[in-house]
């Protein structure tokens, strides 16, 4: 008769000393927002060095059904749902539980856990009427009265933060967001792409993006296009596209691949982001890795990533931007391209993730 599996001594050991770390990736629910991209990047670290960390560490990934086991054998998984959520008793006990954003609504029921929250930013406080405003505070006050400590994705973000919330004395810091290396992988033209050379504005198309004020900028560089790229659905993507036909040097794509992201990256002259309000601001490292100007506003987290390598929008008067953009292309010689690549290396996945596993070996 056959002898049921047991645990060696040295296996029960190592079970004994691993941390036991949960990583909230349930906004990859959403994974061509921003956050959701995020969310990706981490599930592709640690399906590449959870084997490694083995010895100190044993990774959980909390995901969305359709990602249960994308991310190799070397991590476990519990799959998101509404009664995990209601019920936090029925999750295991962690040592350590990270929600890489602010919005997860799932949380650890053990307080000996240590509760991690990435903070992105409260962007609502520059965007949300009052009483929406006053409804997210709360919210995210609650989350911010039940974690043991913060980590931010800029020094803005933190600022920010601390104005409208109490974070209790409660350890906090600044860890810069990881950006995907998108200068590898394959890439695609859009198939609705107009011909010839043009400029780049990507993102969601919402009214904190601003891109409003690119079409009279555009009219005063008429020789140039502008594709806008990103989620256009909504009231403020309609307006802009109505007003199409009256700027005929402008196209929206829509949502894009990541191989048409790409390509899109590879082949435009400039990124033009005059976004009001962000926390981080992944375009702007993202066009930097391929070596283009970037034009940008000076909002919130915008001057501190953009930091030197980025040309500025000191105010949206549309003759100042377009005399801006045409100084900012002629200036714009082979070292420029060469010092924004190096700086934009800077926020690699690598770095970023080799601080967090830092700061969960603390205590």
């Amino acid at each position: 008769m056959q002898k049921p599996h047991t645990a060696t001594s040295a296996q029960n050991t190592l079970i004994m000393r691993q941390k036991k770390v949960l990583i909230d990736l349930t906004v990859l629910r959403h994974p061509f927002c921003g956050l959701g991209q995020i969310a990706l990047n981490y599930g592709r670290w640690f399906q590449q060095h959870a084997p490694d960390l083995a010895d100190e560490f044993h990774f959980t990934l909390l995901v969305p059904k359709n990602y249960m086991g994308k991310f190799g054998n070397h991590v476990s998984y519990i799959k998101r749902n509404d009664l995990r959520r209601q019920f936090p008793l029925l999750m295991p006990r962690f040592d350590v539980w990270h929600a890489i954003n602010q919005m997860s609504a799932f949380r650890p029921w053990s307080r000996t856990t240590r509760y991690i929250i990435t903070i992105h930013d409260v962007n609502f406080i520059h965007e949300k009427a009052d009483a929406k405003q006053r409804k997210y505070r709360r919210r995210l006050q609650r989350r911010c009265d039940r974690a043991s400590e913060f980590c931010f994705i800029s020094q803005f973000a933190m600022d920010d933060t601390r104005r409208v919330l109490d974070l209790g004395g409660k350890p906090a810091r600044v860890i810069y967001n990881g950006v995907e290396d998108l200068t590898i992988g394959d890439q695609a033209r859009p198939q609705n792409l107009p011909e010839g050379p043009f400029f780049l504005a990507l993102g969601e198309v919402k009214a904190k993006k601003n891109l409003h004020t690119l079409l009279p900028m555009m009219d005063r560089l008429k020789d140039h296009r502008l594709v806008i790229a990103g989620n256009d659905a909504g009231h403020y993507a309609d307006q802009l596209r109505a007003s199409l036909p009256q700027h005929p040097n402008i196209s929206m794509l829509g949502l894009v691949s990541n191989q048409e992201r790409r390509w899109l990256y590879a082949h435009c002259q400039a990124l033009l982001f005059p976004s009001t309000a962000e926390g981080f601001g992944l375009p702007i490292i993202e066009a930097m890795q391929w070596g283009k100007p970037v034009f940008c506003s000076t909002f919130t987290s915008i001057p501190e990533i953009g930091g030197p390598h980025a040309h500025y929008f000191t105010d949206f008067d549309p003759d100042a931007m377009a005399r801006l953009v045409s100084q900012g292309l002629r200036d714009f010689t082979p070292q420029k391209a060469e010092q924004e690549q190096a700086y934009a290396a800077t926020f690699s996945y690598e770095r970023h993730l080799a601080q967090y596993i830092e700061l969960y070996r603390e205590r």
